[in-house]
C-alpha cells in the first residue's frame, strides 16, 4: 500500500473524506439522502415564497420538539451557533467559569472561551469515556457558572449524576447533543435534562440538512422568549392591529438582553424541510447503527487488547462513531502501530477523534492549555476509530473484524 503519509487527502481538513488508496475508508456522509428526503427539497425550491423564517422552520421546531420530548426547539444554522446561544443565554462574562470536558470536538468550547469566560477542564470516566460527574464536581468553584455536558460519540453523559451537581450548586446546564439525537437514559432523550440541548446536522451526523444545521432546545420559557431575537438579528414583528401596516417600517429591531448585540443564525427553509423528513428516519439510522456496533463488538469481543466504553443500564448508546481502546503494553505496541498496519497492509483508514482540547495549539495560545486530566490522559494516546456508516456492508464488517484480528496477532509475535 506504500507510504501512509502519502495516502492522506491534504485537502479535507475533517478527516473524514474517501482518500484514494484505501479499501475501507470514513465517508464524508453517514448515509445516502433517500427519495422523499430529495422530494422535500425540492418541494420547498419550486413552491415556497420565503426560503427563510417561514413555515417550514415552524414545522421543523415543532416536529423537532414532539419527537425529543423539548420544551422549545429553535433552529439554527449549526450546533456550534446553538451552543453560542446556550452560552449568550448563560449570561457568561469574564471572571466566569465554564467546566467543559477536555474530550470533544472543538466546537463544544470555542462558544464558552469567546465569551470571556475561563475554561475548566473536565477528566473522561474511565468506563464510559465521556465526562466524569465525580471530576465535574471536584472541579467547581465559586466562579463556576455552567456546565457543559457532551453525549460523545453517541453515548449519553450521565446526566442524572450531573443534574444532582449542579442543583446542589444553582448552576446552568448546557448539553452537546451534536452526536447523538435519539440517545437516551431511561427513555428521556439527550438535550432535554439540562437548561440548554444543542444539536447537530452536519453532514457526517445521523440525521443532516444539506451539510449544515442545528437546534436549540430550551428548557425554560424566559430563556425560549429571548432565543428568536438573538437567532435572527433583534428583529420581531410590530403589534398585529397597526392602523397602517407599514407605519413605521416592516417589522421592529430591539435588544433582547441588556448590552447584547444578536446574531443571524438562521437556517433555510429547504432544510427544514428535510429535517423533518429525516426526523422520520432517525430511529430507522440509529438502530442499524446499534446493530451494527453490536455485531462489531461481539466478533471482536476475544481479542483481548480491544476494549469498548461500557453502556450503562438504561443508557441509549447510538454509536455515532465506532471507538476502541488498544492496549499493547505486554508486548511493547501502541495504537500508532497497529494502525500503521491497518493502513499499509490491509488498507484501512482508521481515524483519531480530536485531541485532548487542552493540547491544541488555539486553546493553548488561548489561555486554556492548563489541565487536570489522568484518566484521559492514560486512555486517550491508544484510542482509535474504525471506518463507520449507517448500512454498512456485511463484508466490510466481516473484512474490518478479521484485519483488526490479524494486525494485532502480527503484533504479538513481533
Amino acid at each position: 500500500m506504500g507510504d501512509p503519509a502519502r495516502l492522506v487527502k491534504t485537502d479535507d481538513a475533517s478527516g473524514r473524506g474517501s482518500a484514494m488508496g484505501y479499501r475501507v475508508s470514513p465517508p464524508a456522509r453517514m448515509r445516502r439522502y433517500a427519495e422523499d428526503e430529495v422530494d422535500a427539497v425540492v418541494e420547498v425550491m419550486v413552491e415556497a415564497e420565503a426560503q427563510t423564517q417561514g413555515r417550514y422552520l415552524r414545522q421543523f421546531e415543532a416536529d423537532f420538539k414532539a419527537q425529543m420530548g423539548a420544551n422549545h426547539a429553535f433552529a439554527v444554522d449549526n450546533c456550534t451557533n446553538a451552543l453560542r446561544l446556550a452560552a449568550i443565554l448563560c449570561r457568561l462574562a469574564p471572571g466566569d467559569e465554564v467546566i467543559i470536558p477536555a474530550y470533544t470536538f472543538c466546537a463544544t468550547a470555542i462558544p464558552f472561551g469567546a465569551s470571556g469566560a475561563k475554561i475548566v477542564w473536565a477528566d473522561i470516566d474511565r468506563n464510559t469515556w465521556v465526562v466524569d460527574p465525580r471530576d465535574i464536581e471536584r472541579k467547581i468553584t465559586s466562579r463556576t457558572k455552567a456546565i457543559v455536558a457532551v453525549h460523545l460519540l453517541g453515548m449519553p453523559a450521565d446526566m442524572p449524576a450531573i443534574l444532582s451537581i449542579t442543583e446542589r450548586h444553582g448552576l446552568r446546564v448546557i448539553e452537546d447533543c451534536a452526536q447523538s439525537p435519539g440517545a437516551s437514559i431511561g427513555g428521556k432523550q439527550v438535550g432535554t435534562f439540562g437548561d440548554f440541548g444543542c444539536f447537530s446536522f452536519h453532514g457526517a451526523k445521523n440525521m443532516t440538512t444539506l451539510g449544515e444545521g442545528g437546534m436549540l432546545a430550551v428548557r425554560s420559557d424566559a430563556d425560549a422568549l429571548l432565543a428568536a431575537g438573538l437567532r435572527h438579528n433583534g428583529v420581531r414583528a410590530y403589534a398585529p392591529d397597526r392602523p397602517r401596516y407599514w407605519v413605521p417600517a416592516m417589522s421592529d429591531v430591539d435588544i433582547d438582553i441588556e448590552g447584547v448585540w444578536p446574531n443571524n443564525f438562521c437556517i433555510g427553509e429547504a432544510q427544514c424541510a428535510l429535517g423533518s423528513v429525516a426526523l422520520r428516519r432517525l430511529e430507522e439510522t440509529n438502530n442499524t447503527l446499534i446493530d451494527q456496533a453490536m455485531r462489531l463488538r461481539a466478533a471482536l469481543a476475544a481479542v483481548e487488547e480491544i476494549s469498548f466504553a461500557r453502556v450503562p443500564q438504561g443508557f441509549r448508546h447510538i454509536f455515532h462513531a465506532f471507538v476502541l481502546h488498544f492496549d499493547g503494553s505486554r508486548f511493547g505496541k501502541n495504537r500508532d502501530d497497529l494502525l500503521d498496519l491497518l493502513t499499509t497492509q490491509y488498507g484501512i483508514r482508521a481515524i483519531v477523534q480530536y485531541h485532548p482540547l487542552y493540547r491544541y495549539p488555539l486553546f493553548q495560545k488561548l489561555g486554556a492549555g492548563e489541565h487536570d486530566c489522568p484518566t484521559l490522559e492514560g486512555w486517550w494516546d491508544n484510542s482509535f476509530s474504525l471506518p463507520w456508516w449507517c448500512g454498512m456492508p456485511e463484508e466490510t464488517m466481516d473484512y474490518l473484524v478479521s484485519s483488526l484480528q490479524s494486525a494485532i496477532a502480527q503484533l504479538r509475535s513481533g
